[in-house]
C-alpha cells in the first residue's frame, strides 16, 4: 500500500472505495442502488451486492440448468477454487496488525463478535439437527461447527464513509472477524479427515506450518526478484503452492493463506506491499469465479431447505449479539444495535469455506451445507438492505 493510501486505511476506508464517484446522475435510481452498495472486506471495491448477481448466473450456467458448467468442468475448477481461496486468505492475514495496541483491540473486538455468532449458530444447528434426527454423512458436531464457521466468517461492513460515524470501527471489524472462524474451521476440516480431536489439531497445526514455510520462502524471494515479471511468477507460485498443499492434505486453503499473509505482514521489508499489489490485479476475477462456482454447485434438497431457514435466523441473531459483544471492547464508539446492523451483510468468506468443505466432503451433506450457506448469504444481503435502510431513515 502506498503512502497516499495510508490515510484512508487509518480512517477505516479502503483506498479503492475512495475512488468511487461521489455524484449520482439519477437520484431516484441511486436511492435504490445505495442500500445494495456494500463495502466488501479484504479491499474489494464497493459493488452492488455481487453475490446477488453472480450466484444466480452460476446456477443458470451449472449442470442443473443450462449445463455450460458441467460436473466435469466443476471438478477441473477445484484447483482454481483452492488457489482463489488461498488468495483471499492472504488478504485476511495482511489485514492483521498485531504490532500495535489498537490492532490487538480491534482483533479482540472482531473475535468476540465472531465467537458469539459462531456459538449461536453452531449451538442452535446442533440442537436442531439432533431434534430433527437429520441423516448426515458427517458427525453432527462437525456439521454444526462448519455451519457456525460459515455464518461467523462472513461480514462486509455496509457503513458509508460520508455519513456514518461508526464506519471506521465497523469496517475494521468486518476485515478481522474472519480470523478466529478460519482457525476453528481448519480444526473442523481436520475432524473430517481424522475423527480424533488431537489428530485434527495436529493436522491444522501442520497446515499452519506449511503456510508459514511458504510465507518465509516468499519473503526471501519477492524482494530479490530482478523485475516485475519474475516477481509475479514468484507471487503466483506461492499462492498456487498454498492452495495446492492445503488441498492435498484436505485442509483449508483460506487458513494456509491467512498464515502466509500474516507472515508477510510481520516480516521486515516490503513483502506485504508486494503481495498485496500483485494479487489485487486478480482478486476481483477470483471472487467472481468463486461465486459462479458456488452458484453452479447449488443442489436444492430437503436437507438444504431445512438448514437454510434457521441459518438465516440464527446468523442474524448472532451478528446482532456479536455487535453488542464487540461494542464492549470500544465503549462509546458505537451503539451495540448499530454496530451489529452494519455487520449483517455477508461477504464471500463464508461461501468460500462452504466450497472448501464441499470439496473434501462431496456427499449430499456437503452439497446441502454449501447450498444452505450460499442461499443464506443471498438472504443476508436482502435483509441488510431492509435493516440498513430503516436504520438510516431513523
Amino acid at each position: 500500500m502506498s503512502r497516499a493510501d495510508e490515510p484512508y486505511r487509518e480512517a477505516g476506508v479502503d483506498a479503492l472505495d475512495a475512488q468511487l464517484p461521489a455524484a449520482e446522475t439519477l437520484p431516484r435510481l441511486a436511492g435504490l442502488v445505495r442500500p445494495l452498495r456494500t463495502r466488501a472486506a479484504l479491499g474489494l471495491d464497493a459493488a452492488p451486492a455481487p453475490a446477488l448477481l453472480f450466484v444466480p448466473v452460476g446456477f443458470l450456467l451449472g449442470p442443473r440448468a443450462l449445463g455450460a458448467l458441467s460436473e466435469d468442468a466443476l471438478a477441473f475448477l477445484d484447483v482454481v477454487v483452492s488457489v482463489g481461496l488461498a488468495a483471499l486468505g492472504i488478504f485476511i492475514g495482511l489485514a492483521l496488525d498485531l504490532r500495535h495496541g489498537g490492532g490487538r483491540r480491534l482483533l479482540a473486538a472482531a473475535s468476540a463478535e465472531a465467537l458469539v455468532t459462531l456459538g449461536v449458530v453452531a449451538g442452535a444447528m446442533l440442537f436442531l439437527i439432533g431434534r430433527w434426527q437429520m441423516p448426515l454423512d458427517v458427525s453432527p458436531v462437525v456439521a454444526a461447527l462448519v455451519l457456525g464457521v460459515c455464518a461467523a466468517a462472513s461480514s462486509a461492513s455496509a457503513a458509508r464513509r460520508d455519513s456514518d460515524p461508526v464506519q471506521p470501527l465497523a469496517t475494521r471489524i468486518a476485515d478481522l472477524d474472519d480470523v478466529l472462524p478460519l482457525v476453528l474451521g481448519a480444526y473442523a476440516l481436520g475432524l473430517l479427515r481424522i475423527p480424533d480431536p488431537a489428530g485434527a489439531a495436529w493436522l491444522a497445526a501442520a497446515t499452519a506450518a506449511a503456510g508459514l514455510a511458504v510465507g518465509m520462502a516468499g519473503w526471501l524471494l519477492f524482494e530479490e526478484a530482478s523485475g516485475p515479471a519474475e516477481r509475479g511468477v514468484f507471487v503466483l507460485g506461492a499462492v498456487a503452492l498454498l492452495g495446492g498443499s492445503a488441498a492435498y492434505v484436505g485442509q483449508s486453503a483460506l487458513f494456509a493463506g491467512m498464515v502466509a499473509g500474516l507472515a508477510w505482514k510481520v516480516s521486515p521489508g516490503r513483502a506485504d506491499r508486494i503481495i498485496r499489489g500483485d494479487l489485487r490485479r486478480i482478486q476481483h476475477p477470483l471472487v467472481v469465479l468463486l461465486l459462479l462456482v458456488a452458484g453452479a454447485s447449488l443442489a436444492p434438497s430437503r436437507a438444504a431447505l431445512w438448514l437454510f431457514a434457521p441459518l438465516v435466523l440464527f446468523r442474524l441473531a448472532g451478528k446482532l449479539l456479536g455487535g453488542w459483544a464487540a461494542s464492549r471492547v470500544f465503549p462509546g464508539r458505537a451503539t451495540p444495535a448499530d454496530l451489529g446492523a452494519y455487520l449483517i451483510p455477508p461477504g464471500v468468506i463464508g461461501i468460500g469455506f462452504a466450497l472448501a468443505f464441499n470439496q473434501f466432503d462431496p456427499s449430499p451433506t456437503g452439497a446441502a451445507i454449501l447450498t444452505a450457506t450460499t442461499l443464506a448469504s443471498l438472504a443476508g444481503e436482502l435483509l441488510a438492505v431492509v435493516s440498513l435502510a430503516e436504520l438510516r431513515r431513523s
